[in-house]
């Protein structure tokens, strides 16, 4: 009878930890998209996103999905080549997730149409994936630009 109760204790275990590891899912998956553009890794967003992510607040004419987050981490590590995003909070509510991180980078090439000066940056910025079947769906986003612009010396104090 033993044997039965160590079975029944070691299955009841095992749904609890696989129960906490799907409940976990969500935060897992938004953490790989800043270890993506910490990589500069395309490949691993393509497996994350859904194909028709969602960027909010986007520029009105932005295309979503796959292609416009590529175009977006091509067109930050060009500007800057050292180009970093480091998790410093994370918190889960349901199937969405929010993150609160650092972004550092030294501009090397143009950005937003201002010439690049060699100067670093580090701003905070604070992002709400929604997950869905294993894909982020949305993420709404709010980065510390002006923060940004005056440390690389776009903008007076």
């Amino acid at each position: 009878m033993k044997w039965l109760t160590t079975l029944i204790t070691s299955s009841f275990l095992a749904v609890q930890a696989s129960a906490a590891s799907a409940a976990n899912e969500p935060k897992k998956i938004a953490s790989q998209w800043y270890e993506a553009f910490a990589r500069h890794d395309a490949e691993l967003l393509e497996r994350i996103l859904a194909p028709d992510w969602v960027d909010i607040p986007s520029p009105p004419t932005a295309p979503h999905g796959l292609a416009a987050a590529k175009a977006t981490m091509a067109m930050l590590v060009s500007a800057f080549p050292d180009f970093d995003i480091r998790i410093e909070d994370i918190i889960q509510a349901d199937n969405k997730v929010v993150v609160r991180s650092t972004i550092t980078g030294t501009q090397r090439q143009a950005f937003a149409g201002l010439a690049a000066t060699g100067r670093s940056m580090k701003i905070q910025a604070v992002d709400i994936h929604e997950i869905e079947n294993g894909k982020i769906l949305r993420t709404w986003h709010t980065e510390d630009w002006m923060t940004g612009l005056r440390e690389l010396g776009h903008l007076s104090r």
